[in-house]
C-alpha cells in the first residue's frame, strides 16, 4: 500500500515539474503566422551573404539558421519570421575573427525601423537583438 502512495507522489510531483515548465515558456517571435516569409527566401538572403546555410529550423517561433559565413566562422542566428530581420546572432571565430563583418556602426539603430515593440513609459524596446561572439 505505501508503494502505491509513493508512485502517485512521485507522478503527481513530476507532472507538476513539467506543466510548470510549459507554462514559463514563451516563444521569442510572436509574428502570425500568416505574415511569415518562406524559409527559402531567407536561405537565399543569406546564401547571397555568402552563408552556407546547413539548416533552416522554428524555434520558439522564430527562423533559426545554423551554418557557416562566409569566412568559415560557425554561426547561429534567429530571425524574426515576418521581416527576416536578425534577432540573435551568436558566432564562433576559428581562430582569426572580425567582428567588423557582423556590426555595421556607421547605421544608428532605430526600433521603430525594426519593428520593435516600445513601451509607452520609458519608449525602449522590449525585444533588443542580441549577439554572443565566442
Amino acid at each position: 500500500m505505501k508503494n502505491i502512495s509513493n508512485n502517485k507522489l512521485i507522478t503527481a510531483f513530476i507532472a507538476s515539474c513539467l506543466l510548470s515548465g510549459a507554462a514559463l515558456a514563451k516563444d521569442d517571435c510572436t509574428d502570425p503566422v500568416t505574415d511569415w516569409q518562406p524559409k527559402e527566401q531567407l536561405r537565399q538572403i543569406m546564401e547571397d551573404k555568402g552563408w552556407d546555410v546547413k539548416r533552416i529550423k522554428v524555434d520558439d517561433g522564430c527562423y533559426e539558421i545554423k551554418g557557416l559565413d562566409r569566412n568559415g566562422h560557425k554561426v547561429e542566428a534567429k530571425f524574426s519570421p515576418a521581416s527576416l530581420r536578425v534577432i540573435e546572432l551568436e558566432i564562433k571565430f576559428n581562430g582569426s575573427g572580425d567582428t567588423s563583418d557582423y556590426l555595421d556602426l556607421g547605421v544608428q539603430y532605430s526600433p521603430e525601423e525594426s519593428g520593435a515593440k516600445m513601451n509607452s513609459k520609458n519608449k525602449a524596446a522590449k525585444h533588443k537583438a542580441k549577439a554572443t561572439i565566442d
